[in-house]
């Protein structure tokens, strides 16, 4: 009787297509349990969803219905279950997925040796199959590209390719690593349209922008910009404190050792070798100049060694920079240093910390 459908006239057939539909459901109603003792998921949820399913599909709710004959076949995959569904979606509009579901039942139903639920699913795939809207994504060659419909990866061999799709708005975005992502939205039509789409070829990704706040110098190959030139410059700052420190050092151990002269060898302030009041003040204020000049001269000279330290390791070449990068235990990526004085009650000097 179902093979004889398609010479049948109209209402005759739709008659007997109800028919099918209530076998369908009562085939689904009475499906043997071994599917759920195969634990493809809760029997009695999937029982029950299916039941309201069916429901509302009689009430022609059909926007409720599917999701949870949806849900009752994930629960519990059957054949007359899924047949139900592409009935539902079937009556949505939802003419690809429809064609999708019917597809699968129909190699299911052959699997199983069931021809009336066979011949049901090759009909209405045959009556949805001139309906068929199609969305063809043309992709110019990017690298990487990764093309997507709805959220949906679009595997590169079905690129050129018609691909059925439920009518409606859909977005189609196209994206690859160091590229901006492109994207669109294309509207297809109910019945038998075709939307060409056209990915171009994605552009690259503009630079990312500095992150606010100090930033070091930036690094980069076998000579960085804060390796060579950054110690360099730091060498001749330091170098030229050092000198001009050195130089103050020098004058006033000069002042000290001509004021302490002078007043031993003034009679009234040291006679016979021994100082007054006033000539000891000399003498002391000769001294405070003698320690500071000790001191000037010795951070002037740590200094001026420090830069010159900083200006030959900035000469280095690329290659002796990478070589003495790897055989440091870390590189921090970028060059630092301070010179820290050091005083005490006997000197000076100063100390270089950071990396280097």
């Amino acid at each position: 009787m179902i093979l004889s459908r398609l010479h049948a006239p109209r209402a005759i057939r739709r008659a007997r297509l109800t028919v099918a539909s209530v076998v369908l459901a009562s085939a689904a109603l009475l499906a043997p349990a071994g599917a759920a003792a195969q634990g493809m998921g809760d029997p009695t949820l999937a029982q029950t969803l299916f039941e309201e399913g069916r429901r509302l599909m009689e009430a022609k709710s059909y926007a409720e219905a599917c999701p949870k004959l949806a849900e009752s076949q994930r629960l519990r995959p059957g054949t007359g279950t899924l047949l139900n569904l592409a009935l539902c979606n079937e009556a949505l509009g939802r003419t690809a997925t429809a064609w999708g579901q019917f597809k699968e039942a129909l190699f299911a139903s052959k699997k199983e040796g069931n021809a009336a639920r066979e011949a049901f699913a090759q009909e209405h795939i045959n009556a949805l199959e001139p309906r068929l809207s199609k969305i063809q994504l043309n992709a110019e060659g990017t690298p990487g590209l990764l093309v997507r419909i709805d959220g949906h990866d679009i595997p590169a061999a079905a690129l050129g390719t018609p691909i059925p799709i439920d009518p409606g708005a859909h977005e189609v975005e196209a994206t690859a690593s160091g590229y901006s992502v492109w994207s669109t939205t294309v509207q297809v039509g109910e019945s038998a349209d075709l939307k060409a789409i056209a990915v171009p070829k994605l552009q690259p990704a503009p630079p990312a922008k500095p992150a606010a706040g100090p930033q070091g110098p930036a690094t980069g190959g076998g000579s960085a910009v804060g390796g060579g030139e950054g110690l360099r410059t730091a060498g001749f700052v330091i170098g030229g404190a050092g000198a001009a420190v050195l130089g103050v050092g020098a004058v006033l151990g000069i002042l000290a050792a001509g004021q302490a002269g002078d007043a031993e060898k003034d009679e009234s302030l040291c006679p016979d070798k021994r100082c007054t009041r006033r000539g000891r003040a000399e003498i002391d204020a000769a001294e405070t100049k003698a320690l500071v000049s000790t001191i000037g001269i010795g951070v002037g000279v740590a200094a001026l060694g420090a830069g010159a330290i900083l200006v030959l390791t900035s000469g280095r070449s690329g290659s002796e920079g990478a070589g003495a990068a790897s055989a440091r235990p870390s590189a921090p990526g970028r060059v630092q240093a301070r010179v820290v004085p050091l005083l005490g009650p006997d000197g000076g000097g100063v100390s270089v910390l950071g990396a280097f």
